[in-house]
């Protein structure tokens, strides 16, 4: 393939794309305002296809009953909404377990009731799920910039107090960039997949910094097999074509916070400077787009080796076929980032609500949570919820544009906010390839500044405004690239009576703490309980028969399998926990005419019992002779058990030794 070639042409048709829509940037409107579903469009899961039958040959789905139904009301338009292709074995084990490809879907053609055909759908035993498409739209707002300089507007990297020029900011406020690049700027064998708008791939800022497929050809054949034709720089799902072009500029600005080249003269500084960019259209040219084109995106960028996928978009629907594609992607081990919403709202937001996926909240200059009053038009506000992860700053963040519409300007909140923390997270699979992706949030969360924002809405630890903070490259990437070990501390020989509880604090010190793992060996009744900020609290109550010398271990592990091992000596006590004796004095463990003596003193004769309280009956042998009171069929037992030769473990409710 002739890559500078294909380049130069996508370039051209860029620009002639990309002038017809210019009147449209202006245009604005809030989540709340666009339709949630599509109801011309179904989504259908499908049972698992009889043994022997064939799918999608001639359009049909390989089950008779759906098929016969979609032609009875002249649909023609059911597709897949995953490429059924060749994988790689460790793709295809999770491909096959989320059944990818019984996901279909149903265009229903003018003049056919889609409530009645998805009623009708709904009652077949081949339909095990059926909704309609989700729409999504970008998270965040347009303007078209008027400023082309970068030097005094990126706030977020390295706030001086100065920038933006909306309001004075407050310095310090940012993830501390500089001295994250002083430990790496990322490598070109990182690839962050922007699914989205689309990308201005001859941007200047992303020279060289392109995904390329190499077994694709410009040829409108599908050279590789891999179910898309020419798909040569990436793909696109909203026009179903090879040519994933940035029509709205949403994409290209989220593709240079995320990995404009830095230190080249020119522009701004994205936060990888290495990494490749992989173009994945799902949004048309007014930012909306069908989740299952999301989805379909999702699955391609996985399957073609993307580490990282930005998402900021979404809708407040929730879909099966959209989480599905989520889970095949961290299946995968592939890290997702999504935008929460600009709703000011609490509401779900998907697919960032989703497990799994690191929710991204939108900060301002100042730290606060970003309601949008610094930008010069009206926004809502970042979302809220226990769902959110992390805050980055979204709100008037300066980036790249197409060049038909200037090179650089702003956008603001959440969308912006995602694509910082996927940056971050190429940075963190540049020093450890491979990390899982529930291990790079562990690093995002834990490297994360708290209590920056409105002391109201950043509380200590989680809330649901900041997640667990505001994030920090250096704190997050200094944890990866020195490595500490886990220490722990524990207390020296403790003791302890039998039946009472011994309890203390074991603390723990490392930026990548796993939580730890403790064994004890001793009866299975001690817990291990984290109290926050590195400190677990150990309880263990022995048992009326648990006297002796025990050696508690506790193993602390971080998120690279670093250990560290403490002791701690516990000696239990004898607390002459002898539910079956009514006098201390005598608990020696042996069953005699002593202790039927002091049962009939306490049955007869008045005498105090020293009971054992934790017991519901500790003197009585079957749950019909459960009374709670010493009397002489008590007597009758403790005879039997010290001068017949009974066995006190059918004796009596609580055995003696």
């Amino acid at each position: 393939m002739n890559v500078e070639n294909a380049l130069n042409g996508w370039i051209a048709c860029l620009l002639a794309a990309t002038s017809v829509v210019a009147p449209l940037m202006n245009a604005e409107a809030g989540a709340a305002n666009r339709a949630i579903v599509d109801e011309s469009r179904l989504v259908v899961r499908l049972a698992p296809l009889d043994a022997g039958a064939a799918a999608w040959a001639s359009g049909k789905s390989g089950r008779a009953g759906f098929d016969r139904i979609l032609a009875a009301h002249k649909v023609t338009d059911v597709r897949p909404v995953f490429a059924t292709v060749a994988v790689a074995d460790r793709l295809l084990v999770h491909a096959q377990r989320l059944r990818l490809s019984d996901y279909a879907v149903v265009s229903v053609p003018e003049g056919v009731d889609a409530a009645a055909l998805r009623a009708e759908l709904a009652t077949l035993p081949e339909v095990e799920s059926i909704e309609y498409d989700g729409i999504a739209h970008i998270a965040g707002v347009n303007l078209t910039p008027n400023d082309p300089f970068f030097a005094t507007h990126q706030y977020s990297l390295r706030n001086t107090g100065a920038q933006p020029p909306y309001d004075p900011g407050t310095a310090g406020a940012d993830m501390e960039m500089e001295a994250g690049w002083a430990i790496t700027t990322g490598d070109t064998s990182v690839i962050i997949a922007i699914i989205d708008t689309g990308v201005d791939i001859g941007h200047p800022e992303f020279t060289f910094r392109i995904w390329a497929n190499p077994l694709e050809e410009d040829d409108g054949l599908d050279n590789d097999g891999n179910g898309y034709v020419d798909d040569i720089f990436g793909y696109d799902f909203a026009n179903n074509d090879g040519l994933p072009l940035d029509d709205h500029m949403h994409g290209t600005h989220l593709a240079g916070i995320a990995a404009a080249t830095g230190n080249n003269g020119i522009g701004i500084a994205g936060i990888n400077w290495h990494s490749r960019i992989m173009a994945i259209k799902v949004l048309d040219m007014n930012g909306s787009g069908f989740f299952t084109a999301i989805a379909a995106g999702i699955q391609y960028a996985v399957n073609m080796g993307a580490d990282v996928i930005n998402l900021s978009l979404g809708g407040s629907s929730s879909q099966l076929a959209l989480k599905t594609a989520i889970e095949y992607a961290v299946a995968a081990g592939v890290v997702v980032c999504a935008a929460t919403g600009n709703d000011n709202s609490g509401d779900l937001f998907y697919p960032a609500s989703y497990d799994s996926v690191i929710a991204v909240g939108a900060t301002d200059s100042r730290d606060r949570r970003a309601l949008g009053d610094l930008c010069p038009f009206d926004v809502l506000g970042s979302n809220y919820g226990p769902w959110i992860d992390v805050c980055a700053a979204g709100d008037v963040v300066w980036s790249t544009f197409p060049a038909a519409f200037g090179n650089y300007g702003i956008y603001c909140l959440t969308s912006m906010a995602s694509p910082h923390v996927a940056a971050l997270a190429t940075l963190i699979l540049t020093l450890r390839p491979g990390l899982p992706p529930d291990s790079v949030a562990h690093y995002i969360r834990r490297g994360a500044d708290d209590q920056v924002g409105l002391p109201s809405e950043d509380t200590p630890g989680f809330d649901v405004y900041h997640g667990w903070g505001r994030i920090n490259a250096r704190i997050t990437l200094q944890a990866l690239a020195f490595d500490f070990e886990p220490t722990m501390t524990v207390p020296g020989p403790q003791s302890v009576t039998e039946l009472d509880t011994l309890s203390f604090l074991v603390s723990t010190f490392d930026s990548n703490l796993t939580d730890p793992q403790f064994a004890v060996n001793a009866p299975a009744n001690a817990t291990l309980v984290d109290e926050g900020n590195g400190l677990w609290t150990f309880s263990y109550m022995p048992g009326p028969d648990d006297a002796g010398v025990y050696q508690v271990e506790f193993i602390v592990t971080d998120v690279d399998g670093n250990a560290d091992t403490e002791y701690v000596e516990v000696t239990v006590l004898d607390g002459c926990g002898c539910t079956c004796h009514a006098d201390p004095a005598n608990c020696d463990g042996v069953q005699d005419i002593t202790d039927v003596v002091q049962t009939i003193n306490v049955a007869f004769r008045g005498v105090a019992a020293i009971l054992d309280p934790n017991a519901a009956c500790p003197y009585e042998t079957t749950d019909t002779n459960c009374s709670t009171a010493t009397d002489v069929i008590d007597v009758v037992k403790m005879v039997n058990v010290a001068f017949r030769g009974a066995n006190p473990a059918t004796e009596f409710c609580n055995p003696c030794p």
